[in-house]
């Protein structure tokens, strides 16, 4: 978003006598003091430095970089903050590689050239042309902001995504769901918090992020079937609600966490902290008049300090961790989700697993849910 003019003010240039106002520290002349043209050159000005992300630049001298800045700085108040995160993964070629680059020159060479940085990386061609897909919200963002010609999006509209079979991009494997047997293998190694999580997630089928930002207050608890209200979600752009389904078992896992404030997260890396050192000082071996005292060794500013809640990316770490120490196939948590789909679907039907994941089609859900293979088992055993 651009810097907020508020404070800047008409005022008299005496040597010129011409009316003046300094924005964003530079001064503009507006035309002979107390003129109407002065004021309302003057209220033009302050308008447009308040809408305007690209006020007070040149356009032909924008670089690149400072482009993405503008870009980022929008990014943080329209989009989800999960979005947000994406977009700065998703521009970080773009100042790696072209740090000194005017805007003017950015065009579909080195569009390519970014796509080219990505898939040396050794990301999936799905990852590849979804990162792609933001640096065209990007060139589209600019014309708008009047920032680029509109030259610039078209000609990057006209590049095709990545196909199948016709790069050199690998392609991602497809998300399984995760076995109950490797659930409990890594639950093992986990602190309760953490466990808890991965137990819950299970039963309620969620997307991860609308898990890690639970909060006492999104919860109803009036009902024999709790619910969880989640505002920042993935299709809340367009308008449409996340009402989460709690059950008897979900609601007997997540009860403990709620006894806390209506606006603290639910599931905090701190707490889980604090219990993966409980386990580590109860399992010590040294006598406690050897070595450092629990808290004796604490670092009263440490650079690095668990969050107040977990990201997406903390959560899917933590989990992967353990799934480490369990010495198992490491497993991701959206495939707990896939692991709720795949179940819901077999006990009680594909349009049921839709309504509890959340899902507008029921094409999307095909995605998540497994086909159930046990009714094609028990026609083969009598036709087959």
């Amino acid at each position: 978003m651009a810097k907020k003019a508020s404070t800047a003010g008409y005022r008299l240039h005496k040597a010129s006598g011409q009316a003046i106002v300094k924005i964003q520290g530079r001064i503009y002349y507006l035309g002979k003091y107390g003129s109407p043209e002065s004021k309302e050159k003057y209220h033009r000005l302050i308008a447009e430095s308040i809408v305007s992300p690209s006020f007070g630049m040149v356009k032909n001298r924008v670089s690149l970089c400072e482009a993405v800045v503008k870009f980022i700085e929008f990014g943080s108040t329209y989009y989800t903050p999960k979005e947000n995160e994406n977009l700065h993964y998703a521009m970080r070629p773009l100042v790696e590689l072209l740090p000194s680059l005017a805007l003017s020159d950015f065009g579909v060479v080195q569009y390519k050239i970014i796509r080219e940085w990505w898939i040396k990386r050794g990301s999936s061609r799905q990852y590849v042309n979804s990162q792609m897909k933001r640096v065209l919200r990007f060139a589209k963002w600019l014309v708008a902001e009047g920032m680029a010609d509109p030259s610039l999006h078209q000609a990057l509209k006209c590049i095709e995504p990545l196909k199948r079979g016709r790069c050199n991009a690998r392609e991602s494997d497809p998300v399984k769901p995760v076995s109950d047997s490797d659930i409990s293998a890594a639950i093992k190694f986990m602190p309760k918090v953490l466990a808890d999580m991965v137990k819950l997630h299970r039963l309620i089928g969620c997307r991860p992020g609308e898990l890690v930002q639970i909060k006492p207050s999104m919860v109803d608890r009036t009902g024999e079937v709790w619910t969880i209200t989640i505002s920042d979600h993935k299709n809340a752009w367009r308008g449409k609600d996340r009402i989460i389904a709690v059950g008897p078992k979900a609601q007997a896992i997540l009860k403990p966490y709620l006894d806390r404030g209506l606006s603290e997260y639910c599931f905090s890396p701190k707490e889980a902290m604090q219990q993966r050192q409980a386990t580590k000082h109860k399992a010590r071996k040294t006598p406690l008049s050897c070595g450092n005292k629990p808290g004796s060794n604490r670092k009263a500013k440490p650079q690095r300090a668990p969050a107040d809640y977990y990201s997406t990316n903390n959560y899917a770490r933590a989990v992967l961790y353990a799934c480490k120490r369990a010495k198992i196939e490491p497993w991701s948590p959206n495939q707990l989700r896939h692991a709720a789909a795949t179940h819901l679907r077999k006990l009680e039907g594909i349009e049921a697993a839709s309504v509890i994941l959340g899902h507008s089609q029921i094409s999307t859900t095909e995605l998540y849910a497994e086909k159930n293979f046990q009714a094609a088992v028990v026609v083969a055993r009598k036709h087959g």
